[in-house]
């Protein structure tokens, strides 16, 4: 299929390191601004499989973080498993952990964000996808003081910007919109590189660094 290209799905889940036991991943398919479907995976290849289900269905999105697992308890159903549904189930609340960040374009990013502009990966759309080294955990000082530490990290003021824990990027290897001739047509990455960019967990929390630089998945 054209409009599906398995190896930048996989590739995407990867870069999201969403381990199993900080959440589950969240897959939601978008048809223009309305929510068609809505799915939380705690594996790889579920995700793959669903995305391919849902390929040209909607445009497909991920969640950057990780959802918390309590979201289980009441929508078991959505587990490695695409549902319909006409609205999202998460809240701002539902993220216990910050495994990455994105920002779209490098325009007023700070130096510290800069820095890592070799080794960052670059969606389709020009958002760039930070992976962290460590996760951050919610717990410590809240949503919106981790947030907020994003932001700060990101561009160097909580002025010019906000950041929602919740965001999501487009799944690369899924089907563009269709729109005339684009039919058919997928997103792909325009800079992929398969690193966890170290460093970036203790500058944004101002705990003592493990590591500087990058390493490989």
């Amino acid at each position: 299929m054209g409009s599906f290209n398995e190896k930048d799905v996989r590739r995407h889940y990867d870069l999201l390191q969403h381990k199993p036991e900080q959440g589950l991943t969240q897959l939601k398919a978008m048809d223009g601004e309305n929510i068609i479907g809505i799915g939380l995976f705690d594996n790889e290849d579920d995700f793959v499989s669903e995305c391919y289900r849902y390929n040209e269905l909607g445009c497909l999105y991920a969640g950057v973080n990780p959802r918390s697992l309590r979201l289980l308890d009441d929508y078991g159903g959505l587990k490695n498993r695409m549902r319909t549904l006409f609205m999202d189930v998460v809240e701002e609340g539902d993220v216990d952990c910050v495994t990455g960040v994105a920002a779209l374009g490098w325009d007023g990013l700070s130096e510290a964000a800069r820095r890592f502009r070799k080794d960052a990966t670059v969606l389709f759309d020009g958002e760039i996808l930070f992976p962290m080294d460590e996760p951050i955990s919610v717990a410590e000082g809240g949503g919106q003081k981790v947030a907020d530490q994003l932001v700060t990290w990101l561009y160097g003021t909580t002025e010019k910007a906000s950041i929602s824990l919740l965001k999501f990027t487009r799944v690369m290897g899924t089907a563009l919109e269709k729109r005339g001739w684009l039919s058919g047509s997928r997103t792909k990455f325009r800079k992929y590189r398969p690193y966890i960019l170290e460093g970036i967990a203790s500058e944004i929390t101002g705990k003592e660094a493990n590591g500087d630089g990058a390493r490989s998945r």
